[in-house]
C-alpha cells in the first residue's frame, strides 16, 4: 500500500496538507501501538509498521518537494541513484548563482535569496498545470517536464540552504 492509498487519496503531485491533517491524525489514533497495549506481540509489530508508514507518508506530504519525487517513483518516471540530464543553459545558471552566493555580503545574499524565489516561481508557472492534472493522463513529455523541474527544485533547494546557512 502506497501513502496515498493509506491516505485515501488519489494520486496527485500536489497535496493539500491541512484538508489531510485530521486524516493524518485519526490514522494516528487508530494505528498506535500505544492504544493496542493489550494485542499480542505479532499485532504489535504489526500497528508498529502501520504507524510508521503513516508518519512517513506525512512526512512526504508535508513536502511539495518529497511528495513530486515520490509519485515519479510510483509512476516509474525516476530511479534511485538516477543522474539528471538537465540544459547546458539552467546548469550555466546554477553555477553563476553559486559564484555569487560565495561571493557577496548579507545584503547580496537577501537579494540572491529573493532572485531565486522569482526564480522558483517561473519554473513552477511553468508547469503547474500538469501538476494540477492527474498522473494517469499524462504523456511522457509531461513527466519528462514534471522530472525536469523536480531536478532544478533540487538544485534550487540546495542553493537556498546555502544562503539560510549564510545568513544566519
Amino acid at each position: 500500500m502506497n501513502y496515498f492509498e493509506l491516505f485515501g487519496l488519489p494520486l496527485q503531485f500536489e497535496v493539500d496538507v491541512q484538508k489531510i491533517r485530521p486524516k493524518f491524525l485519526e490514522l494516528s489514533r487508530q494505528f498506535h501501538p500505544d492504544f493496542h497495549t493489550n494485542e499480542t506481540e505479532e499485532s504489535q509489530q504489526a500497528l508498529m509498521e502501520q504507524s510508521a508508514a503513516i508518519n512517513k507518508g506525512w512526512q512526504v506530504f508535508q513536502d511539495p518537494l518529497k511528495t513530486l519525487h515520490y509519485v515519479l517513483q510510483l509512476t516509474g518516471n525516476i530511479t534511485e541513484n538516477e543522474n539528471p540530464v538537465l540544459s547546458p543553459d539552467f546548469l550555466m545558471e546554477m553555477m553563476d548563482l553559486n559564484e555569487r552566493l560565495t561571493e557577496g555580503d548579507e545584503a547580496q545574499q537577501v537579494e540572491l535569496k529573493e532572485l531565486i524565489n522569482r526564480y522558483e516561481k517561473e519554473l513552477y508557472d511553468g508547469v503547474k498545470n500538469i501538476l494540477k492534472t492527474a498522473p494517469s493522463t499524462l504523456s511522457e513529455t509531461d513527466f519528462q517536464k514534471i522530472k525536469e523541474y523536480y531536478y532544478q527544485q533540487k538544485y534550487l533547494q540546495r542553493i537556498q540552504e546555502r544562503i539560510r546557512m549564510n545568513l544566519s
